[in-house]
């Protein structure tokens, strides 16, 4: 590391407070992505989101807006932008500033030997503000290993 302050130390290097739920889905990966793509119907399985977009706008750029409900927040408008995609392995958006909090959201799809899904559902905060949200990452990961779950309904529901 090199001496960015002018004290002569070493900066300081914070690791981003970070959510992460994994979830085994008994489907193949293929048919856990056109779920997760499928954003015009988030709201059909989803507990708390509700996007509008179609599964042609998973493009790097793209702007996915949207809904979140429920929280302290009551509901919120939101906006994501999509950031990378490996299709039908990985997609990861951003929402937010970085003026007050910036969520980085990942979703890996990993196939596992015998023909089920793990999903890695992550979530990294940044921003002025993301320190603050420390005391309820253990909170958030309990809410995101529900989103898992709701998606393995929805999938598990369409496959059985």
């Amino acid at each position: 590391m090199t001496d960015t302050d002018g004290t002569g130390r070493d900066p300081i290097v914070k690791k981003a407070p970070t959510v992460t739920a994994v979830t085994r889905i008994s489907a193949p990966v293929e048919d856990v992505w056109r779920v997760l793509v499928a954003f015009d119907r988030y709201a059909q399985w989803h507990p708390v989101l509700s996007l509008d977009a179609k599964p042609e706008q998973v493009v790097v750029g793209a702007d996915i807006p949207g809904r979140r409900s429920g929280g302290d927040t009551g509901q919120q408008d939101v906006t994501l932008r999509i950031i990378d995609v490996r299709a039908p392995h990985r997609l990861v958006w951003e929402g937010g500033s970085l003026d007050a909090i910036l969520g980085r959201h990942s979703f890996v799809l990993t196939p596992q030997p015998d023909g089920t899904t793990e999903l890695t559902d992550s979530e990294e905060f940044f921003g002025a503000a993301a320190a603050e949200l420390i005391p309820a990452l253990d909170q958030f990961t309990q809410e995101y290993s529900r989103y898992g779950a709701a998606l393995r309904a929805r999938v598990e529901g369409m496959s059985g």
